[in-house]
């Protein structure tokens, strides 16, 4: 049976046994139903298989870290980052590269930092996993208890700047074991900015030592720190990893996938997939949260029409209003006015007679732009500026009142 179905049963008739068995009775003949369940995820990254349309750029960050080369990413949240770098992690893999990966998020410290990468070494895959969880314990410092002769291993949250050089510099190790280049993933890779003090330069003089012991995809969430990081020439890794765009789904692929998966599982989507297409303008968690509810509205063996759709958006803003509402109350009043103008007219946001209405000087405008393009709220193109989520654009372009 197909993953994501199960059976529900129900009896059709009864068999009468011949009357010349003793223990004649009435047997129930039972019929189960194949009844699918929703295909469409959006609350977590997808498993590799699942991924629509990344296969290029994946590819790409493959073939760069099995060259010795090291790569980026950086794409806003819910842009199907984790999911393409899960993909990238089993590709490498497959070739028989040994694959670590670290999440740095909401990390403060270095002491945070050396948990993280503990965690992802401790996450490693393979014959090697029991053999760093080994030699993960000899980098533990320990201290003894006085007049017992005990020692106890304290936790990270003691770790020194030394230790930290040690974790980082594991693939060194793991070279020497399997004579095996390996691949290390650090997401959101911006934070190491956050932490007190910086990581960059610390994490930058161990890397730029392994030239054939492993090779780096660095990904963030943040498209103005990653900025940073990589090309202000006063920042260490500046220049250090080639950047890999993660572009907006193309409409066409996007149609295919969402297509077949209705179709598998006994609804149509037809008259309702232009609406979703422009909805979803491309941005991968959007569009699997709108296919979701839509799907959801469709009666099995149905095809979802316009007012599907509309049930489905209303659904979709119910579920999505408090996490705008929670954004827009985060912004300035100049972003909140700028991101007004870009709703009103993305062709030309800054233009005067798009500014004047809301009561925004062009060059307070400017600046508000540009930090929110630096948060990945919005990208420009000259003076063309769009949405990075698109839902956001059009609940603003609603007065804040809905989505439709």
């Amino acid at each position: 049976m197909p993953k994501g179905l199960w059976n529900g049963c129900t009896t059709l008739h009864s068999v009468v046994v011949p009357p010349h068995r003793w223990w004649n009775f009435h047997r129930p003949v039972v019929a189960c139903a194949v009844v699918a369940t929703n295909p469409f995820v959006y609350s977590r990254p997808v498993e590799p298989e699942e991924l629509i349309d990344r296969q290029e750029e994946a590819a790409r960050v493959v073939a760069l870290a099995e060259g010795g080369h090291h790569s980026r990413l950086s794409a806003p949240r819910r842009y199907g980052k984790t999911s393409l770098l899960g993909k990238v992690r089993a590709d490498a893999e497959g070739i028989g590269m040994a694959s670590v990966y670290v999440n740095f998020y909401g990390i403060l410290s270095a002491e945070d930092a050396a948990q993280r990468i503990e965690r992802g070494y401790r996450g490693l895959r393979g014959p090697l996993s029991n053999w760093v969880a080994g030699v993960l314990r000899t980098l533990r410092p320990k201290a003894s208890i006085p007049g017992t002769g005990v020692s106890i291993e304290p936790t990270l949250d003691l770790a020194t700047s030394q230790q930290l050089t040690a974790l980082l510099d594991l693939p060194v190790r793991m070279f020497k074991r399997t004579g095996q280049r390996a691949l290390v993933i650090y997401d959101e890779f911006q934070t190491v900015l956050q932490a007190r003090p910086q990581l960059d330069g610390v994490m930058r003089s161990v890397i730029e030592q392994h030239a054939k012991e492993a090779s780096y995809v660095f990904a963030g969430s943040h498209p103005g720190m990653m900025h940073t990081l990589f090309e202000d020439r006063e920042r260490p890794f500046y220049g250090q990893a080639r950047p890999v765009p993660l572009n907006p789904l193309p409409d066409d692929d996007l149609a295919d996938y969402l297509s077949r998966r209705f179709s598998e599982t006994g609804r149509e989507v037809d008259e309702a997939l232009g609406l979703l297409l422009d909805f979803a303008a491309g941005h991968p968690q959007r569009a699997m949260l709108i296919a979701h509810h839509l799907w959801e509205h469709t009666d099995p063996g149905e095809t979802a029409d316009e007012g599907t759709f509309a049930a489905a958006i209303e659904a979709v803003h119910e579920e999505v209003a408090d996490q705008l509402a929670s954004l827009w109350g985060a912004f300035d009043d100049s972003e909140r006015r700028a991101i007004a103008a870009v709703a009103a007219n993305p062709a030309g946001p800054l233009r005067k007679e798009t500014l004047e209405p809301l009561g925004l000087p062009r060059a307070t405008g400017r600046d508000a732009l540009a930090r929110l393009e630096r948060a990945g709220h919005v990208v420009a193109d000259g003076e063309l500026v769009r949405f990075t989520d698109p839902l956001l654009g059009r609940w603003v372009a609603n007065g804040r009142q809905g989505l439709i």
